[in-house]
């Protein structure tokens, strides 16, 4: 039940991507390494290591691999939202300025494109 009142507040577009990532927990100082399983402008689901306590702050690295090289985006900062059996979730602080990116890789490493709906944003 806890499950679909979470669904319900979410605004933003998922998409399912599969990618590398890092968490560094921001009082701790500790990095665990995990799989993103989605990601959207304001936050991102993944598998992780280990499991981190609810609503610690951190800061996430996402690795976009390609054939020769590979995009890091990092300093992404934001607070784990849910920790359990199914993976880590984290909001993100600001909106994911590079999400605009993420269908272009989506493409490159699943090779084919996503439909992506048109979402008005409001400020």
């Amino acid at each position: 039940m806890e499950r679909s009142i979470v669904e319900e507040r979410r605004t933003s577009y998922r998409l399912p991507f599969s990618a590398p990532f890092l968490c560094r927990l921001d009082e701790e100082g500790g990095a665990y390494s995990g799989i993103l399983q989605n990601v959207s402008i304001t936050g991102c689901h993944g598998t992780l290591e280990k499991r981190l306590p609810v609503g610690a702050a951190c800061t996430l690295q996402i690795i976009f691999p390609g054939n020769h090289s590979r995009l890091n985006v990092e300093g992404v900062c934001g607070r784990v939202v849910r920790s359990d059996e199914e993976g880590l979730a984290v909001r993100f602080d600001q909106r994911l300025e590079w999400f605009v990116l993420i269908p272009l890789f989506y493409q490159k490493i699943c090779g084919h494109t996503l439909e992506l709906p048109i979402e008005i944003v409001a400020p």
